[in-house]
């Protein structure tokens, strides 16, 4: 473990100012993902209705049922945005470092001609490591992306459910 955790210093301190930025984004990013998937994943139809009082009309249910759908689905594509957009940023945050990369290896050969090998090499592999990093980031945020609309999906699929029995329990007490 403790070789893992130097080479991922390494990594960072080789990648230089892009790899901090990256790894503040990353943590940014699976923060709000894991704890958008938190919230969904604990969200249940039957908590939508806690603050509905029993003794309130049907209308009056019903309306606060409509309200709590509306205000998830609104909260959740919020956040969906939001990490999509930082998953989106840290590939261009890679891309920087690959263009900071390759642009200083150019000064440098354009500067001194006989270049060692090793000199060459460490400015690619700057640009190397900061694109490996952005996309290490985003790719699997993609796919948290999908599980938590997939969660969602099914909540919202609750929160109707639940106003298709409230509205069965009105027409009944009608009858």
């Amino acid at each position: 473990m403790e070789g893992f955790l130097l080479d991922a210093w390494e990594t960072v301190r080789e990648g230089g100012v892009v790899m901090i930025a990256l790894v503040a984004l990353s943590f940014l990013l699976y923060r709000s993902a894991f704890g958008t998937l938190s919230f969904v994943k604990g969200f249940s139809a039957s908590m939508s209705t806690e603050g509905i009082e029993k003794g309130s009309s049907f209308v009056d249910r019903e309306i606060a049922l409509s309200q709590k759908k509306r205000e998830f689905s609104e909260l959740v594509s919020r956040q969906v945005a939001y990490i999509g957009m930082l998953a989106a940023a840290a590939p261009l945050l890679g891309l920087l470092g690959t263009v900071i990369g390759m642009l200083n290896t150019f000064e440098s050969l354009s500067q001194r001609m006989q270049e060692t090998t090793s000199q060459v090499s460490s400015g690619v592999r700057f640009a190397l490591v900061t694109t490996q990093a952005g996309l290490i980031v985003a790719i699997p945020a993609i796919f948290i992306i999908q599980w938590i609309r997939r969660e969602a999906k099914i909540r919202q699929h609750e929160l109707v459910q639940a106003e298709f029995s409230l509205m069965r329990e009105r027409k009944e007490g009608n009858v």
